[in-house]
């Protein structure tokens, strides 16, 4: 029989028994509760047609209701039950909660007009239609190459951080600017692609004044002006001049493809627009403060930039003077598809208030 000195060094020995879970970790039993949430029960979808199930049919009813504010600080789905208030789990990095910060009525058709007209740059461009020109002329080239793929990636990277800052309730304009951000990343891919691959290279940085203002933007309306508006009308002026500034197939292709893409961009623009100008009136003397930075800014872009300027010139005509003229009817096609924009943006006779250093810009380039 062991002794008692014996039995006390075993129990010493023996490990020590684990502490009851704690409450607030235990699971809960299972009473599949949570089958019988009160959420609506749509119809199943009929009827579909060519495009399918889209967002616009799956969204009916409640799930298709956008409130003004959305009133959930994580990650609960619009038209889902949320959980009980002490139990919806850690806050998300949302600042935006307002519907006229970002709404647009046309994002939920865009976003699948998007992922319908993906395309490809590595293997939907005819790289090989590409063939050796001037050096002047490849150069040139290069340079508005460079300039495009620029100006998107600083578009781009500055989108990516606003998609982390709109609430859940959104989903659509959420899910449309997913596809902005991949359009703008296809751009800057695609001409960079295209400046290397032709024996030039690319081209010199630009001023960055319009980058610099991107940057800064303090809100999101503020933002998607300076790039879905402004920017976007100037770019796709570019790209509309194909006719002129295209030397291969695969020019056109990349100049038709980002065209394409940039109206998608503006037409999101233009329907968020509207809707914040709707929203309240002291909203339209801040978006007439945007548009008047912004246009001081792109001013500042266009007097300054020579290196792309110059490029523009050489690439447009077969002379010095043929290129000025040439660069002078652009100027003057993008601004005005800028206004027809604003236009369209419900901001009308614009061109009577440009912002004078921004004018002079476009009429003596």
């Amino acid at each position: 029989m062991p002794d008692s000195t014996t039995q006390a060094s075993d129990e010493e020995q023996a490990p020590a028994k684990q502490a009851d879970t704690p409450p607030e970790f235990k699971r809960p039993p299972l009473d599949m509760r949570w089958a019988n949430a009160p959420t609506e029960r749509p119809p199943l979808p009929k009827d579909l047609g060519p495009e399918g199930f889209t967002l616009r049919k799956a969204d009916v009813g409640s799930y298709g209701w956008a409130p003004d504010h959305w009133p959930y600080q994580n990650d609960t789905p619009r038209g889902a039950w949320p959980a009980p208030e002490d139990k919806r789990g850690l806050l998300a990095p949302y600042t935006i909660y307002d519907k006229h910060e970002v709404w647009a009525e046309n994002a939920a058709d865009l976003y699948e007009l998007a992922i319908r007209e993906r395309w490809a740059p590595a293997t939907e461009i005819t790289w090989g239609s590409i063939e050796p020109l001037a050096e002047h002329t490849e150069a040139a080239l290069d340079q508005i190459y460079t300039s495009i793929s620029e100006q998107q990636y600083n578009s781009n990277q500055v989108l990516m951080g606003w998609l982390g800052k709109i609430s859940y309730g959104y989903h659509e304009v959420k899910l449309y600017l997913s596809t902005q951000v991949f359009d703008q990343a296809r751009h800057v891919e695609a001409f960079r692609k295209r400046a290397l691959s032709n024996g030039g290279g690319l081209g010199v940085q630009m001023p960055g004044f319009m980058h610099r203002t991107v940057y800064g933007a303090f809100k999101f309306t503020e933002f998607i002006f300076y790039t879905n508006i402004l920017r976007a009308s100037f770019l796709l002026g570019i790209c509309e001049a194909s006719d002129k500034l295209a030397r291969s197939q695969a020019d056109r292709e990349l100049f038709e493809h980002t065209a394409n893409d940039l109206r998608r961009h503006s037409a999101y623009g233009v329907d968020h627009l509207k809707y914040y100008l709707r929203a309240a009136s002291v909203n339209r003397n801040r978006v007439n403060t945007w548009v008047a930075r912004g246009e001081a800014m792109m001013a500042a872009d266009l007097q300054r930039d020579t290196a792309l300027r110059e490029a523009l010139i050489l690439a447009l005509g077969d002379t010095i003077e043929e290129g000025k003229a040439a660069l002078k009817e652009l100027r003057a096609a993008q601004l005005q598809k800028y206004l027809l924009t604003l236009e369209a943006a419900s901001i009308y006779n614009h061109g009577e208030a440009l912002v004078p250093a921004f004018q002079e810009a476009i009429e003596s380039p």
